[in-house]
């Protein structure tokens, strides 16, 4: 009897301890599920929370290209040229902040008629943006020969500015004839060029767009144009920030050009001179004096024999880069585009635009 009754606590104390085990097992598995649908819940909120932050900063982004858009056009309706003093190139910080409260809002808007036109050098209208826009050679009133030397000439100059990483005017030459190979509609190449034998003979093959670039960084296609020519390195700067795909006229505004472009605007330039020039349209007291573009005859000590081919230069633009920035609650968000100004209508275009 004794070692029944020990045997029976014994399998009752077995069923307890099971039954507990159970029991823990499933208060575990409750709490695992607990905290597990916790955590998804928070991310949950998280996310939401995120997603409404995202969508005002987007929101913000738009509210700023409009305003920017909306300087152009006063500024535009208010004078016929433009310079780096305009209001368009002035924001106060402490008025976009109490236009959205609570955002972090700034705007920059860069003149791109002040940079050099890329997709002149062969006279492509369109400011390419379609590879087949018939070539303005073909435009009536034109001098493609003259005007195609004179575009040379700009170009050999700005690369031999030594700014760059350009050797020579043996390596300036051949980056000049193949960017104008890669841009014209034939396929007969220059002399130092290259055409759609030499890309179709590479390791990686492709086409030559016989057309205008789409975008600056398509350089780096074309033969010759090194990451260290288009980007810069420790000892260059790189030829892309001084660069634009965008061009209504194919004129340079002096008024806003940087010291390599107006650099290359005439021979004897240099980078002091150009100084000069940039030192005397800053001063708010010759603000005036900016609406001709033969204004530069009239800063101090000014060369005399040094003088810019009229149909290269303007004091008028009609590209501009916008950025508006934006951050709300540790989150940043940033907007890029172009908006062209039509000089004639005074209505405007937006190229483009892209959130990041």
């Amino acid at each position: 009897m004794v070692g029944k009754h020990r045997a029976h606590t014994a399998l009752l104390a077995d069923d307890s301890g099971m039954a507990l085990l159970m029991t823990l097992a499933a208060i575990s598995f409750l709490v695992a599920i607990t905290v597990g649908l916790a955590v998804s819940v928070n991310w949950q909120l998280q996310a939401s929370a995120s997603l409404k932050q995202s969508v005002l900063l987007d929101e913000a982004l738009l509210s700023g290209l409009d305003l920017a858009r909306a300087v152009l056009y006063e500024d535009q309706v208010k004078e016929n040229f433009d310079t780096a003093l305009d209001s368009w190139n002035d924001w106060d910080e402490e008025k976009l902040a109490e236009l959205l409260p609570g955002s972090g809002l700034a705007i920059t808007i860069r003149d791109l008629s002040g940079l050099l036109p890329v997709n002149r050098l062969v006279f492509q209208s369109g400011q390419g943006q379609d590879r087949k826009t018939p070539p303005q050679a073909r435009q009536p009133g034109r001098n493609p020969g003259r005007e195609a030397a004179l575009q040379r000439r700009l170009w050999l100059r700005f690369l031999l500015s030594g700014k760059f990483a350009v050797a020579d005017a043996d390596e300036a030459a051949s980056l000049v004839d193949a960017l104008a190979d890669w841009l014209d509609e034939d396929d007969q190449e220059r002399d130092h060029g290259a055409e759609n034998g030499y890309y179709q003979g590479l390791k990686n093959p492709y086409a030559c767009a016989n057309g205008p670039l789409l975008y600056p960084e398509e350089l780096l296609l074309i033969k010759g144009f090194s990451r260290k020519i288009v980007y810069g390195d420790e000892e260059h700067e790189g030829i892309i920030d001084y660069l634009t795909i965008y061009s209504h006229d194919g004129k340079i505004n002096i008024n806003t050009a940087p010291v390599p472009v107006l650099q290359a605007l005439a021979p004897n330039m240099t980078s002091e001179l150009a100084g000069e020039l940039i030192s005397f349209r800053e001063e708010k007291k010759n603000r005036d004096l900016l609406q001709n573009p033969a204004w530069y005859r009239q800063v101090p000590d000014f060369p005399g024999d040094i003088t810019f081919e009229s149909s290269l230069v303007t004091t008028r633009s009609s590209f501009f880069q916008v950025q508006v920035n934006a951050q709300q609650a540790g989150l940043r968000r940033t907007g890029t585009g172009v908006v062209y100004r039509d000089p004639a209508t005074r209505q405007q275009e937006l190229k483009s635009w892209q959130i990041e």
